[in-house]
């Protein structure tokens, strides 16, 4: 009985830690999730809740009718799949090389992930500035190179204008995506290595045989927090183009954004669920598909 009590003591314990965690969920994600769910159906403006009304499905129909949606969905699944790719690759690249012993390495992972907590905001003024047509530091430094013909309207083009808020967008987060790949890496024992080495196996080898394999959960997890962030893309859009030139980096983020500003909290909201939905329709049969990848050490 006395062996007893410890266990049940804990278990008492766990109970009790667990139920602030579920006020916690509820207050700050299932009650608002609900709350804008039921405000999709209705029409609200300017804060007006006293006023409002039943809309039906009139908010999801203004949605889905917006003449700026089909540029905005394909915006949107540029950026998120180009981004996905570059800052998983480069992060890949910059995981592998520091993970080694090296006198610098801790140096250049803190080099690596500081822009990660920079300000998107300050990230996207300073990126316009860089940007700038005339007077931005990547023209000039490539003017003065002699390499003027590669210089480019960066933001202002509509041609390329969503591909430079991707380069943006992949300069901030590569080096989180690095940490979340380093993490996996430096689960795999060293004697796995070894063992290729007796094997006569290369570099190229080792990483594809035992290091990939090894690190799918932490790959994983890279590829579907970026295709989330990705398709929710609006802070480093926001604060460097607004969705212009014209339209041309208009992503849902923005017409989510455009909603609310404009005082129909109900478009908004119905915006709002729709992005939900399509970011589930993405991820989840992408995460289905690279779980099943996974081995076990």
């Amino acid at each position: 009985m006395g062996d007893l009590m410890p266990k049940q003591l804990k278990n008492i314990y766990a109970y009790w830690m667990v139920i602030p965690c579920f006020v916690i969920y509820g207050l700050f994600f299932l009650l608002p999730s609900m709350m804008g769910f039921g405000f999709s159906f209705l029409n609200i403006r300017n804060f007006e809740f006293s006023a409002a009304s039943f809309a039906g499905l009139q908010n999801y129909i203004n949605v889905f009718t917006d003449s700026y949606l089909n540029i905005a969905i394909k915006n949107s699944f540029i950026f998120a799949f180009v981004t996905t790719a570059l800052k998983v690759v480069f992060g890949m690249l910059l995981a592998v090389f520091l993970n080694n012993k090296l006198r610098t390495t801790n140096f250049l992972r803190t080099v690596f992930f500081l822009p990660a907590v920079l300000s998107s905001v300050a990230v996207g003024i300073i990126f316009t500035a860089i940007m700038h047509p005339t007077r931005g530091i990547m023209n000039v430094f490539l003017d003065t190179i002699g390499l003027d013909v590669f210089a480019q309207h960066w933001l202002t083009n509509p041609q390329i204008a969503i591909f430079s808020v991707a380069f943006i967008e992949v300069w901030k987060w590569t080096g989180f995506t690095m940490v979340i790949l380093l993490a996996g890496l430096q689960t795999i024992p060293e004697s796995y290595y070894e063992a290729a080495e007796i094997d006569g196996a290369t570099a190229w080898m080792k990483f594809k045989y035992v290091t990939f394999p090894l690190i799918m959960p932490a790959f994983t997890n890279a590829m579907v927090v970026n295709l989330i962030g990705g398709l929710k893309a609006f802070d480093i859009v926001q604060s460097v183009t607004q969705g212009g030139p014209g339209s041309a980096t208009e992503v849902f983020g923005t017409l989510v954004y455009k909603s609310f500003g404009s005082g129909r909290y109900g478009e908004g909201s119905a915006a709002s669920i729709i992005l939900c939905i399509v970011v589930l329709l993405v991820v989840l049969p992408v995460y289905k598909f690279l779980s099943t990848k996974e081995v076990e050490m």
